[in-house]
């Protein structure tokens, strides 16, 4: 991207060969306005601003829309967004916790990007295993069937146990009692008897778990009960790991927020209509509809999950592709007609996990020439004036 005087040029791309923005621009909307279908999908490695503008773009064209997050591909999605979350964000979990949980966690599983943290050895060190600035002691447990490092006790549950020892240690919280016959529950049980000490013991407790584990949803939705529960008697919250979104932001909370507000749902949206989307989660995912080839135009808003980018290049020529992201590599899969706009650096608001708004402050202005927002609009222009046709 070079600025000459007041020109802009922005890296643009059609079929892999370079072209102007203008070209680019037109030739977005015309394969968006031509498509018998179309999916936004993204839009976690976006601002505030720039989801509202691909939302706008959904909405004239009718358009899919989901952001790839696992509560959305789950099956069991509804029940999950019904039961609640009580989360926050890891810095919350460093300053606060005295009490961590890491709940059936893979060593190997990849948390939200950010900055540099893309491991879960590399989250652990940055929140977990410093002390805690008031020079508390903090106690960290691991549940499930393999030691992690920086936990102090390992309670050996097998993967299959997870929902119900979710289940029963809110039942022991809640002042039940396990039946004295039911022997098959006896290792749960005593490790649920083990947390509930603990538990009552701390003054702050930071549930960690791992989405990735969690295919239908059933754990999430009885591990969100049990975090509850648990706030009820004292602060408590949930963090829930997740494969990270190749790209510059970790702004999963604001693209849930945006469509939740727009939509009533989080993503998965079979249609964008502010007056009726429907929430269809696992159905109309991201990746199934690539895959299942319901869909034969994706807008990508930033980077994408990688179950989203297998299922694009697991298409022939049949899919058309537009890209806007600040990354000036093309992942591969873009057989069909492919249209690559780079971006400048993010500008603009994102939503942390706790809740709190941030403003990205970079070099270039949220609505100059070359930023997404930018872009964005101009497909928007395109769309709503007939002029991609």
């Amino acid at each position: 991207m070079s600025r000459r005087g007041s020109d802009v040029t922005v890296a643009a791309r059609i079929d892999g060969k370079r072209a102007t923005i203008t070209a680019a621009l037109d030739r977005a909307a015309g394969l968006l306005e031509s498509a018998r279908r179309v999916l936004v999908v993204g839009l976690a490695d976006a601002t505030l601003e720039a989801i509202s503008a691909a939302c706008d773009i959904a909405e004239v064209i009718g358009g899919g829309i989901d952001t790839g997050a696992a509560d959305t591909a789950s099956p069991l999605g509804p029940v999950a967004v019904r039961a609640g979350a009580v989360t926050a964000d890891f810095e919350e979990l460093g300053d606060r916790a005295d009490l961590v949980i890491l709940w059936f966690c893979d060593a190997d599983a990849a948390q939200p990007a950010r900055g540099a943290f893309r491991s879960f050895k590399s989250f652990m060190a940055e929140f977990v295993t410093p002390p805690l600035p008031s020079d508390a002691a903090r106690t960290v447990l691991a549940v499930g069937p393999e030691p992690l490092a920086a936990a102090r006790d390992h309670l050996v549950l097998p993967p299959r146990a997870a929902i119900d020892a979710a289940r029963l240690l809110h039942a022991l919280l809640l002042g039940h009692e396990v039946p004295p016959d039911n022997t098959a529950s006896a290792a749960v049980a005593d490790a649920c008897r083990k947390l509930v000490a603990a538990i009552r013991a701390a003054g702050c407790v930071a549930v960690v778990t791992c989405r990735d584990n969690d295919p239908l949803g059933l754990s999430t939705w009885a591990v969100s009960l049990l975090v509850r529960a648990i706030a009820h008697e004292r602060p408590a919250f949930a963090l829930p790991l997740a494969t990270p979104v190749v790209g510059t932001l970790d702004n999963a909370a604001g693209a849930a927020a945006v469509l939740t507000w727009r939509y009533g749902a989080a993503g998965a949206i079979a249609r964008a209509d502010r007056y009726g989307g429907a929430f269809r989660p696992a159905e109309c995912s991201g990746d199934a509809l690539i895959a299942r080839g319901e869909v034969d135009a994706v807008l990508a808003v930033g980077g994408l999950p990688a179950e989203v980018e297998e299922a694009i290049a697991s298409r022939t020529a049949n899919l058309a592709l537009v890209r806007i992201t600040d990354r000036d590599d093309t992942p591969p899969g873009s057989a069909g007609p492919c249209v690559h706009l780079r971006c400048g650096p993010p500008a603009g608001t994102v939503l942390r996990a706790d809740g709190r708004e941030m403003n990205v402050c970079v070099s270039a202005e949220a609505g100059s020439p070359d930023s997404m927002v930018a872009i964005l609009h101009g497909i928007h222009t395109r769309l709503s004036t007939g002029a991609g046709s």
